[in-house]
């Protein structure tokens, strides 16, 4: 956890720092929406768009340690499937009502019948897949979807993960791991563009060791608001360490 008070102190020490305290007053509205617009910036950063597991094992265990805070267990987030393409024979988990807010996938896997067998376990591949290799893996006996291998693939659009079968077996509930939004940091009741009001005060979630990146990137952001050129350049720099 990071103190909010910490981030918005640190924030103006920053961007003071590196010049006269002349045109730097950015009002705390302006500071709030920055520093979580920030924080969404690292947390894709550190996802590398939802490829970490291409990154390579040791990389994605650092990231995912980095983000653990936010990972929302298998366990709490059983699915029911819906068909919704017979020929494809694909079945979808709706995503636009799952509680906390999901953000980016991470992980899942089925249970499924066939005949009498019930309830099989049937694992998902990592990589979501582009629509346009759906019809290639179906039809290739090394990728498609097997009940006795006990394996399948799925593809995510913005409110739903899609799951395949052979047409041989019928999976009844997704269990989805995923990485969830963050809580909103604030210092006080703060009222969103949307018109919500959230109440009282809201620490960072991250882990603590990440302060600095998340100040390099909200610091960035707001030097470019005020055309403070020293400060850009500088956070700049220090992102670029970063990665």
């Amino acid at each position: 956890m990071i103190a909010a008070e910490s981030l918005f102190y640190k924030i103006d020490q920053k961007l003071n720092k590196l010049a006269s305290n002349a045109h730097q007053a950015i009002s705390l509205e302006d500071k709030t929406l920055a520093l979580n617009e920030a924080q969404l910036k690292l947390i894709k950063q550190k996802l590398d768009g939802n490829n970490s597991y291409k990154l390579g094992l040791d990389s994605f265990k650092k990231r995912y340690q980095d983000l653990q805070k936010l990972v929302e267990d298998y366990s709490d987030h059983a699915l029911p499937l819906t068909l919704i393409d017979g020929k494809l024979n694909k079945y979808t988990a709706d995503l636009s009502g799952i509680s906390p807010k999901y953000m980016f996938y991470i992980d899942s896997y089925l249970v499924a019948d066939k005949g009498d067998c019930k309830n099989r376990t049937i694992y998902v591949n990592n990589d979501l897949v582009k629509h346009s290799d759906l019809t290639v893996l179906l039809n290739n006996s090394n990728y498609k979807p097997s009940f006795e291998y006990q394996e399948t693939f799925s593809e995510s659009n913005s409110d739903e993960l899609g799951f395949f079968t052979d047409g041989s077996f019928t999976p009844t509930m997704a269990y989805v791991s995923y990485i969830r939004y963050p809580e909103y940091i604030r210092l006080d009741d703060f009222e969103l563009p949307d018109g919500t009001t959230l109440i009282g005060k809201q620490n960072c979630e991250l882990e603590a060791y990440l302060e600095d990146e998340l100040l390099d990137i909200v610091v960035k952001d707001l030097a470019s608001y005020i055309e403070n050129t020293m400060a850009i350049q500088s956070s700049q720099m220090r992102i670029a360490d970063n990665e």
